[in-house]
C-alpha cells in the first residue's frame, strides 16, 4: 500500500487533484482531515467537537488511522492519502510529517497568485467551493490593489516557505504548478511519483473553473490592477491562466 499527502495554500488546486486521484478506483485522497472546523472524508464532513479535539490532541496517531484505509469507496486500494494545507495544525510540519519519511508528498502551487487571490474572494463572498456544471461568472471583484499586492504577496512567501521546508524532507516530492495537471503525460507522472503502475481508467476530474479565465477580468478595478502589475513586472498574470478549452466553463472561464 502507498501513502501520500497533497500540501499546499487554499485556491492552489488542492482539490482538483483530490478529484483525479478519485477519479482512479484505486486510489483515494480522503480530503482535509485536519480541517480545524472538521473532519472532512471526501465530502463527508464531522463537526463533532469531542472527535476534533480528539484528533487534534494526538495528530500522528489520527494521521496514521487515516492512511491504514485498505478499501476505498470502489474497492482495494493501491494508494491513499490526505491533504494538508497550510493553515492546518502545526504540529503535522513539526512532528508528523518528519516521523513519516515514506510517505510521498505533493506539493501543489498556482502561479498566478492574482487568479489564486481572487479565487479565494469569491469564494468567500459566493460560498461557492467548487462548481461541476457550468453557470454564471462571480461579480467582478471589489478590491483596492494594495490589497489585493499584499495578499499576493503573502502567498508568494508561504509558497516559497513551504517548498523550502519540503525539499529538506527525506520524502518522495512531486512539486506541481496549478496549470500542468492539465496538461498531457500529467496523470502519468503523477501514478509514477506514487508507485502505483498506469491502470484502464484515465484520470478525469469533475470540477470545471469558476472564476473568468483571464484573469484581469475577475477585477472591477481592471485598469488599475493593470497598470499596477505591469509595472512592476507581472503582466503575465493578466492574462489567460489556461489554455483555450482547459477546464472551461464558458468561452471566457477554464477549477478556481
Amino acid at each position: 500500500m502507498k501513502h501520500f499527502v497533497i500540501l499546499g495554500l487554499p485556491r492552489s488546486g488542492t482539490t482538483y487533484l483530490q478529484t483525479l486521484l478519485n477519479s482512479d478506483p484505486r486510489l483515494f485522497c480522503r480530503g482535509e482531515s485536519f480541517d480545524a472546523w472538521q473532519i472532512d472524508d471526501d465530502g463527508q464532513k464531522t463537526t463533532d467537537y469531542e472527535a476534533i479535539v480528539a484528533r487534534d490532541a494526538d495528530p500522528l496517531a489520527f494521521f496514521d488511522e487515516r492512511l491504514s484505509l485498505t478499501e476505498g469507496p470502489q474497492g482495494p486500494l493501491a494508494a491513499v492519502g490526505l491533504k494538508i494545507l497550510f493553515q492546518h495544525n502545526p504540529r503535522l510540519f513539526t512532528e508528523v510529517l518528519p516521523a513519516r519519511p515514506d510517505v510521498a508528498l505533493i506539493f501543489v502551487h498556482r502561479q498566478n497568485k492574482l487568479a489564486q487571490f481572487a479565487s479565494m474572494r469569491h469564494t468567500q463572498i459566493t460560498g461557492e467551493w467548487t462548481r461541476t456544471a457550468p453557470g454564471a461568472l462571480p461579480p467582478k471583484l471589489e478590491a483596492h490593489v494594495h490589497w489585493v499586492a499584499e495578499s499576493c504577496n503573502e502567498l508568494v512567501n508561504k509558497d516559497f516557505l513551504l517548498r523550502n521546508w519540503l525539499e529538506r524532507l527525506p520524502n518522495p516530492l512531486m512539486c506541481v504548478e496549478y496549470r500542468e495537471m492539465f496538461e498531457e503525460g500529467f496523470p502519468a507522472r503523477l501514478l509514477k511519483h506514487l508507485g502505483v503502475p498506469e491502470g484502464d481508467d484515465a484520470l478525469l476530474s469533475p470540477l470545471v473553473k469558476q472564476g473568468n479565465n483571464v484573469v484581469l477580468r475577475r477585477y472591477a478595478d481592471a485598469a488599475t490592477v493593470a497598470d499596477y502589475f505591469t509595472r512592476i513586472g507581472r503582466a503575465d498574470w493578466l492574462g489567460p491562466e489556461l489554455p483555450e478549452g482547459a477546464g472551461a466553463t464558458t468561452p471566457d472561464a477554464a477549477a478556481g
